[in-house]
């Protein structure tokens, strides 16, 4: 009888633990060849200026509700929807539709997701601060000029409006065509690197601090990452980290393309936009 309750309890903790596998993740993952481009738009951004970047990794998907809910259950995070993280399905009934979360939740995601692949951890967590260790093998966000890198088409860019074309509606679920709902991840058409809903479907953290970019292309920024805490701190009472591409609720068509970028409050009380993973790498 005591080989038996054993074996069942065995089984119970082999079952509740997912693999690497269950997260297809790492399969996902697109190769961003590093180069040089002119972050914004001219006559359309108040910020024109030139970036360099290394080659990265970055997940050609959303992070989906199905994803964050292994990471909950394997975590000990209690289901806590206002305040915590905003879980699709009480808008949508997929659960391979993107989920949306506050940024220090997205920041802990990424570091699980390092561990469970058994890569080294990108961020150090103390209390409401965050430290990236740069030189980390593990997932990260992307920052804001991957971001827009990525989305634009990397070197392979044709230069659309759009993430992957100049028709909003065959590239990008939007408050034109979503019901009013997020839809499962990579259904529309992907850019020319092979990555779906970098416009539209739900909007997505990145690792910087919100900052003013100058308009001036003599100046050359080298794998820019925002501003240092500390100095941002100095300047500002809140935090306001960047995110970008829209989501399935927005009717502004400028608020969707590539090259916009705002913010939204690190603390916030609701939840806050989705993660799209991204990896350094070698050169």
């Amino acid at each position: 009888m005591k080989n038996i309750v054993m074996v069942t309890i065995f089984v119970f903790i082999s079952i509740s633990v997912c693999s690497p596998e269950d997260l297809s993740i790492a399969d996902n993952m697109v190769f961003v060849e590093g180069g040089e481009f002119l972050l914004g738009k001219e006559g359309v951004t108040s910020h024109l200026v030139r970036v360099k970047l290394n080659s990265f990794y970055i997940s050609k998907f959303e992070t989906t509700v199905e994803q964050w809910e292994l990471f909950l259950k394997e975590s000990g995070i209690p289901y806590q929807w206002k305040g915590e993280y905003y879980d699709m399905r009480e808008e949508s009934p997929f659960p391979d539709s993107p989920i949306g979360v506050k940024w220090i939740l997205a920041i802990q995601y990424a570091n699980w997701v390092s561990r469970k692949y058994g890569l080294e951890e990108c961020y150090v967590i103390n209390g409401q601060d965050v430290e990236w260790r740069r030189e980390a093998d593990g997932y990260r966000l992307p920052t804001d000029a991957e971001w827009e890198f990525a989305a634009r088409g990397g070197n392979l860019s044709i230069d659309y409006e759009y993430s992957g074309g100049n028709d909003l509606d065959e590239v990008a679920w939007t408050g034109w065509n979503s019901d009013g709902y997020a839809h499962p991840v990579g259904t529309k058409k992907a850019n020319e690197l092979g990555l779906y809903d970098m416009s539209g479907n739900t909007d997505e953290w990145c690792w910087d601090l919100s900052e003013i970019y100058p308009n001036n292309t003599s100046i050359l920024l080298v794998n820019p990452t925002g501003p240092a805490l500390t100095s941002y701190a100095s300047k500002n009472k809140d935090r306001w980290r960047i995110d970008r591409g829209g989501s399935y609720g927005t009717l502004d068509e400028f608020l969707l393309t590539p090259y916009h970028r705002t913010g939204s409050y690190e603390f916030g009380v609701d939840a806050g936009p989705g993660i799209r993973l991204a990896r350094n790498a070698a050169d």
